[in-house]
């Protein structure tokens, strides 16, 4: 009898996974629940800077989603789908989440920050 790691299991569902046909719900942006993701916020406890944070929460899946809508075709099919998989992974899936897993994985996510304090400039 032939026995196999743990991990080699996993090396091998990936393999096999990664080369089947991506399902028809790959082809568009994911419908995330994002006051799901953000309850955790919320429910972190009493007080204004938990209902900042919700907010703020919001406000970021939010932008994240905007971002994602006008982005969606520039990152690949097999991406999209390894990208949404990860952001399912423990609970509520996440578009920030989901655009940075995207961003990552292929070199869009900026190294390099746009303003530097020192040098006395400011964003845009």
């Amino acid at each position: 009898m032939i026995r196999i790691s743990s991990g080699a299991r996993l090396t091998l569902g990936l393999l096999v996974c990664g080369s089947m046909p991506a399902p028809a719900w790959a082809g568009r942006l994911p419908n995330f629940d994002i006051h799901a993701v953000c309850t955790l916020e919320h429910d972190a406890g009493p007080g204004p800077v938990d209902r900042a944070s919700y907010r703020g929460c919001l406000s970021n899946e939010r932008a994240a989603r905007r971002t994602l809508q006008t982005r969606w075709r520039v990152f690949g099919a097999r991406e999209r789908r390894i990208c949404r998989e990860e952001s399912e992974i423990g609970g509520a899936p996440s578009y920030v989440a989901l655009l940075t897993c995207l961003q990552l994985g292929s070199d869009d996510l900026p190294m390099q920050p746009s303003w530097h304090p020192s040098k006395g400039t400011r964003p845009r």
